[in-house]
């Protein structure tokens, strides 16, 4: 199951396009990596010096990933589709971090 954390400036960057980029983000990290269950968190921090607009982190279990250039261009591109059709103004950060955990959902 991938993660993804959403973390934006909020003096640049609006609450309605952060909701938008949340569901795109969904989506997009759902159909790439094929699975069925993709939870988004979405966080403005307190304090923040030099921040980015837009950082995208999404992490994945290591073991299920196949080919990460393939899956990380994948999203890449489909992320600059979304923004491109939806004229999304700030640019984006994304970073990929296959993780070696183990979950244990439901306890």
């Amino acid at each position: 199951m991938p993660v993804i954390r959403i973390d934006f400036d909020n003096e640049k960057v609006s609450d309605a396009e952060v909701k938008a980029l949340c569901e795109a983000a969904h989506t997009i990290v759902l159909e790439a990596s094929g699975t069925d269950d993709v939870p988004v968190f979405a966080n403005s921090p307190q304090l923040s010096a030099n921040m980015h607009p837009v950082e995208i982190f999404v992490q994945m279990s290591a073991h299920k990933i196949k080919d990460l250039d393939a899956l990380v261009a994948d999203i890449k591109s489909r992320l600059a589709t979304w923004k491109q059709q939806t004229s999304f103004p700030h640019p984006i950060n994304f970073t990929f971090i296959p993780m070696d955990w183990k979950i244990e959902i439901g306890i």
